[in-house]
């Protein structure tokens, strides 16, 4: 086996440890443990780098895991779902605000404790978004405080948005909040599940796209 694939090796059994414990917290309860990660929900978001516009709404449906294996070989994103999100803000300045949708097709799920990183192509072309941005990589924290305390994050907010690769997310920089209209939504779940490791040797993935992105 090559270092590269050692390194992959490595890399997968490490990040299996790190999800165990979302695996034991399930045992301890008496569930069963999931075989797939989970990132559901619906909030609105005060996004930080917007003070004036600050209203963000994400809504989360993700299911799967960051990689699979066929024949022994790690092919990366093993996810499905979408991400529906709202920049409620004017179409021009000093107008009122209104809504503007977007749509990511989930690829890539990895969660551990209460944070996920979820993953996917952006679908929103009528918006414009430039090929070497359509890679989307979110952030969702769900807090054991209580839903109003969840975080998100996204990557065209306080990071570059360009050659984005799949799970790359930002740190969660967004709090949950009220929205425009002081209504709660219900927030993110986040539930983790334990990666799929071969027992066999590992066949490392294919090098990763480029920075003009497919709709996927």
């Amino acid at each position: 086996m090559s270092h590269r694939r050692i390194a992959v090796a490595a890399a997968a059994l490490v990040a299996a440890g790190a999800v165990g414990g979302g695996t034991a917290m399930a045992q301890e309860s008496g569930g069963p443990a999931p075989r797939e990660s989970h990132v559901t929900g619906d909030a609105w978001l005060k996004y930080p780098g917007d003070p004036q516009y600050p209203y963000r709404r994400f809504v989360v449906d993700a299911h799967g895991g960051p990689w699979k294996f066929v024949n022994g070989k790690m092919v990366m994103g093993a996810a499905r779902g979408t991400v529906r999100f709202d920049h409620f803000a004017p179409d021009a300045p000093g107008g009122p605000s209104t809504h503007h949708w977007g749509t990511i097709k989930v690829d890539y799920v990895m969660a551990s404790g209460p944070v996920a990183v979820v993953s996917g192509i952006r679908q929103d072309d009528e918006h414009g978004i430039p090929p070497n941005e359509k890679r989307a990589n979110l952030t969702f924290y769900q807090s054991p405080r209580g839903h109003r305390f969840d975080r998100m994050g996204f990557s065209w907010g306080v990071v570059y948005a360009q050659c984005q690769q799949m799970g790359g997310g930002p740190a969660p920089f967004s709090p949950a909040s009220a929205g425009p209209d002081g209504r709660w939504l219900k927030g993110y779940t986040v539930k983790a599940a334990p990666l799929e490791i071969p027992t066999g040797p590992i066949q490392s993935p294919d090098n990763p796209a480029d920075c003009s992105f497919a709709d996927g």
